[in-house]
């Protein structure tokens, strides 16, 4: 299941020498994926959000495996209180309140044993009655962050505010390592409604009191609930159901969310095979959350009102029907589940629908993120990623590790690579797979041995660190216009084998694209030209995950965010109203540490550092023209500001709007005003949303234009030297 926050063990790292040898005995004998015992429950649940207050049973068929000793141990939430046990029938002591147990913080995993009568004999079927009730509430807490990472922090909340019940509230008797299915039935106040997984079978009101039927016929790691006030629709495609359950503010939405759902249904059964469930189906959720479950996705409020149908969004979670939902991922030994999600659906999808600008940003905003995020006194291999909770986890195990899975493709060939990924589905569904089942699976495909791929793309921690430098250019002396350029790839530790793209402009309007094969530390080149070279770019496509230096990436708010020395600038004098529409993002702001604020109505950019100028203070600095840095990209006088030849007047604009440190190109200055309170208001609250552009147009809070600068240094000039 797609816990995006769940926490797990640490993950084994495995020598390269020993990956050589499992891949060897893989391809020899393939290796049967981990099968795990299924248990059946016939849970009947009664919520009663106003009072946090649940009451259940739970009747088990146990399977030797799940009862050793003569006893059975399970996992309770230690809130909830056990009233009644039968065994085969027959009252068994109830087991005593844990009392004096010590939880971790936080922690709902209390373990509870009970002794079971003899049986006579292996064959006798044995089944556990647990009936229990107590109070679930766990308030969701924010994450922090100035923006989200993952989901608010709860392990499980029923209240009049949303009903959200999942693994780790351990809301039913659970056995960890354990498949099961479910037949659930779900009392609750009649103006609610539940979503859970598997079909809806009924749905019936009687005396106040709505009452569901779920059947979860496919095998699950665990059984997921959300409860609220939703106004449901649905509608059916091609055998499946698709539905939304939202807020009635947000009900109007339902025709966008099922149009996309079924447009992302249609590209990924097409690519991948059919889909594994019988319905799929949004749900809002009452805190911050984008999790993919199996058959539906619990987004947050704030996600659904902005209409996230996005493929990084509403696709994501379709593609986790699939990858996590379906094909189990054992977390620890690495989660590869979000990377492979993260490259079919937030990139692959508009490369396939022919968008080809959107999927060069996306692989462009990969390899940045990755860069500004996972410095290398912190970073680790992607290997030992398991879960999301910092930047860093997100850069490496979604950004690097889907553009691992892009130079996979590039290295395997179109058809090799997707027939791997479709084999990975063939062969784990139902079952658990990890990073050495897709080697081999891989391998298969590639009909050749991948192991240094895996080897130095997800054993060994950083990306390819390049320089070139002795460029010489010298002119053919036996054919007239031919040119010879020559240099020298320098790789520092650790050496990475990769197919290097360079791009190359001559003179004359012509251009030259080349691939060198690099795999040693020093590696001389020469390229045969029919022009002077004027200018020479690594990679400018971003189809590799390179090393690069700040000063490569151009400016943008999230630079700022990552710098080691951050200064903020907000007004010294603000009217009532440019108060109140900033207020959101100063609150933000000042719960961050490590940010140093200047309050004053005369800013002055001088120490060695990125800068955030907020408000008044930075509409006053631009149009004062004292700070030249964006002055070829843009140019601003009182109410007027024309960025690449577009002009945007009027009291509804806003503006966000990076340039790098005039001859520092390791630092930024952001810049966040508008021409009005009104135009700042709707922006402030979600400005660092908005961090991977270099200028952003806002009019009433709607994106209207936005785009890139060029970093300090992207290209190398070359001076051409005479023979």
């Amino acid at each position: 299941m797609n816990f995006i926050h769940q926490i797990f063990p640490q993950a084994i790292r495995v020598p390269p020498l020993v990956l050589g040898v499992l891949l060897c005995l893989a391809m020899a004998n393939p290796v049967q994926a981990k099968a795990l015992m299924s248990i059946h429950h016939e849970l009947h649940i009664e919520l009663n959000p106003d009072t946090h207050s649940i009451a259940g049973s739970d009747t088990v068929h146990l399977s030797p495996s799940h009862r050793a000793n003569s006893s059975v141990s399970f996992i309770l939430h230690p809130q909830l209180t056990i009233d009644r046990v039968e065994f085969n029938g027959k009252l068994l002591p109830v087991p005593p309140p844990s009392e004096g147990q010590t939880l971790q913080p936080g922690s709902t995993r209390r373990v509870i044993e009970i002794p079971l009568p003899p049986l006579h004999g292996p064959d006798q079927t044995a089944i556990l009655t647990l009936t229990y009730h107590g109070q679930i509430d766990d308030s969701p807490k924010a994450s922090g962050g100035l923006r989200f990472v993952k989901p608010d922090d709860t392990n499980g909340h029923i209240g009049p505010n949303g009903v959200y019940l999942t693994y780790e509230t351990f809301w039913h008797p659970t056995w960890e390592q354990t498949f099961s299915t479910y037949d659930l039935t779900l009392s609750l106040p009649s103006d609610w409604e539940a979503i859970t997984q598997g079909r809806e079978v009924s749905n019936t009101v009687t005396a106040g009191r709505r009452t569901t039927q779920w059947k979860v016929s496919l095998p699950s790691e665990a059984l997921t609930l959300a409860a609220n006030h939703f106004v449901v629709q649905k509608q059916e495609w091609k055998g499946i159901q698709l539905a939304t359950y939202l807020f009635k503010d947000d009900a109007h939405l339902a025709p966008q969310y099922l149009e996309a759902t079924v447009d992302y249904l249609q590209m990924y059964t097409d690519l991948l095979g059919p889909y594994p469930f019988t319905k799929f189906a949004v749900v809002e959720n009452f805190f911050p959350s984008g999790l993919g479950l199996p058959s539906f996705t619990l987004l947050g409020e704030g996600v659904i009102r902005r209409g996230y149908t996005q493929p990084y969004s509403l696709g994501h979670e379709i593609v986790h029907s699939w990858f996590g939902n379906s094909v189990f991922n054992d977390f620890a030994q690495g989660n590869w589940v979000e990377g492979l999600t993260t490259y079919l659906s937030n990139y692959y999808y508009d490369e396939a629908k022919g968008h080809q600008q959107e999927a060069f940003n996306t692989r462009r905003r990969m390899v940045y993120e990755y860069n500004l995020y996972a410095e290398p006194d912190k970073e680790y291999p992607v290997r030992a990623f398991h879960h999301k909770e910092t930047r860093l986890d997100n850069a490496i195990g979604y950004q690097k590790t889907a553009m691992v899975f892009h130079m996979l493709r590039q290295e395997m060939g179109e058809v090799a690579f997707f027939n791997g990924v479709r084999r990975i589905i063939q062969e784990g569904t139902g079952t658990y797979l990890e990073w050495n089942d897709l080697l081999r699976i891989f391998s298969q495909a590639a009909e050749r041995d991948l192991g240094w791929f895996f080897h130095q793309w997800i054993d060994q921690p950083g990306a390819p660190n390049l320089d070139i430098q002795d460029i010489m250019v010298q002119e053919d002396p036996t054919q007239q216009g031919q040119f010879t350029l020559t240099g020298t790839i320098l790789q520092t530790d650790p050496m990475f084998t990769i197919r290097l793209p360079l791009h190359l402009d001559l003179q004359g309007g012509l251009m030259h694209d080349v691939v060198l094969n690099l795999d040693r530390a020093t590696q001389p080149f020469t390229l045969a030209l029919p022009a002077t070279p004027t200018t020479l770019a690594i990679d400018p496509g971003h189809h590799l995950l390179l090393h690069l230096p700040r000063a490569q990436i151009p400016p943008m708010l999230n630079r700022w965010e990552t710098d080691t020395r951050r200064i903020l600038i907000r007004p010294q004098t603000l009217t009532q109203e440019e108060a109140q529409s900033l207020e959101p993002l100063f609150q933000r702001l000042e719960e961050q540490p490590g940010i140093e604020t200047i309050q004053t109505d005369d800013p002055v950019i001088a120490e060695s550092a990125s800068y955030l100028v907020i408000g008044p203070s930075a509409r006053r600095l631009l149009e004062s023209g004292s700070f030249t840095s964006c002055e070829k990209f843009m140019d601003m006088r009182p109410g007027h500001l024309s960025i690449e030849e577009q002009t945007f007047e009027g009291p509804e604009m806003a503006f966000l709007i990076s340039c790098a440190r005039p001859r520092d190109g390791t630092h930024t200055v952001t810049f966040f005003f508008g021409w009005s309170p009104e135009a700042v208001k709707p922006v402030s609250r979600l400005l660092f949303f908005y961090g991977w552009d270099s200028y952003l147009v806002f009019k009433q809070g709607k994106v209207i234009a936005r785009g890139m600068f060029q970093p300090v240094h992207s290209t190398r000039e070359i001076i051409r030297h005479s023979p």
